[in-house]
């Protein structure tokens, strides 16, 4: 099996607001999940769900230093704006998801006095993905 079009996340790009908070990144990560309701009656021999909207989130942790304080303070709790992620890269081509509207759900610092210091965010999606290229 051909491998060529694996990629790795080193090449991951995202930004938020304008700002790029990526490149300390050690993991970046989402989820969609649909919301269900339960309508099941009384006679069915199973559960039945209607799907009714689309729910997700994506996470980010990165490492900190002076030079990522600016992505950390563009990341405060109760920020919201345009959400992208190139998981390639900006190259022409490479897949891009935006999301028009997310909002920094949570944020923390991570301190071990024997590792490095990092930065834990999550994104709410209050929009849907618009899936496409740079």
């Amino acid at each position: 099996m051909a491998n060529t079009g694996r990629i790795s996340g080193k090449d991951v790009y995202v930004s938020f607001r304008g700002i790029v908070i990526s490149g300390d990144q050690t993991s970046v990560s989402w989820t969609e999940e649909g919301d269900l309701v339960d309508v099941t009656a009384a006679d069915d021999a199973f559960h039945y769900y209607v799907y009714t909207r689309k729910d997700g989130t994506l996470d980010l942790e990165s490492f900190f230093d002076v030079a990522s304080s600016t992505a950390y303070n563009a990341c405060a709790v109760g920020a919201e704006g345009t959400l992208i992620v190139g998981p390639a890269g900006t190259a022409s081509g490479r897949p891009k998801y935006t999301w028009s509207r997310a909002v920094v759900a949570s944020r923390g610092m991570a301190i071990p006095f024997d590792d490095g210091v990092t930065w834990p965010c999550t994104f709410q999606f209050s929009s849907a993905v618009s899936e496409g290229v740079f």
